[in-house]
């Protein structure tokens, strides 16, 4: 039997998916958090074959709780449900590490198998995606490395050096390594950049 941990997103898709899981008598349910904080206080307590990340609610960043995750857990098989059908961002959850991943185009029936595929070991990407194209041209935040996109959400929050730090349990100095390489990264001056250019791209409300 799979456990399986679920970050919800809206309520509709959270009972859609809690439906889908508990009839498969394969799967077991295990936990329900909302947020990638609770989600690592579980994952610490016990072991899960796949955590569910639904990026479908509006209220929070699925790319930044995916980081959150990936980067506190590496090895932690994630498969993303209800993500953009734009290739170029989920070939950038796969770049990052995403095993999975699952548009809001996707179907019902896709799920379990996408569920069962990662818990192997295995990739699952929705067919529509399974071809590339290389000639896309990411945007900037996309130029990032997860530790670097952890700094950038945190940053355009108006989070300070320090608070960073201690939130990512990294000296301040690492902090201020990692601002200078995002701003370079993305041609950007300072921080009120980097939020002009997150609010411009509905990265943050």
């Amino acid at each position: 039997m799979k456990n399986i941990l679920l970050l919800y997103g809206n309520e509709l898709s959270h009972t859609a998916l809690k439906d889908l899981i508990n009839a498969d008598s394969a799967m077991h349910l295990v936990e329900e958090v909302s947020d990638s904080g609770e989600a690592i206080e579980k994952i610490r307590a016990q072991k899960f074959d796949v955590v569910i990340l639904d990026v479908s609610s509006p209220e929070k960043n699925g790319l930044e709780t995916f980081c959150d995750l990936k980067q506190a857990y590496p090895a932690l098989p994630i498969l993303i449900i209800n993500g953009s059908d734009q290739v170029d961002r989920m070939a950038n959850f796969t770049r990052l590490g995403c095993k999975g991943y699952l548009s809001y185009t996707a179907t019902s029936a896709q799920v379990i198998p996408a569920i069962k595929a990662i818990a192997r070991g295995l990739s699952y990407l929705a067919s529509t995606h399974e071809q590339l194209d290389e000639r896309l041209y990411p945007m900037l935040h996309e130029r990032l490395s997860l530790r670097e996109l952890q700094v950038f959400f945190k940053l355009i929050k108006g989070q300070a050096v320090n608070s960073v730090a201690e939130e990512l349990s990294i000296a301040p100095g690492s902090v201020s390594v990692f601002r200078s390489k995002i701003l370079k990264k993305m041609n950007m001056r300072n921080n009120a950049s980097l939020i002009h250019y997150a609010l411009d791209h509905h990265l943050i409300s």
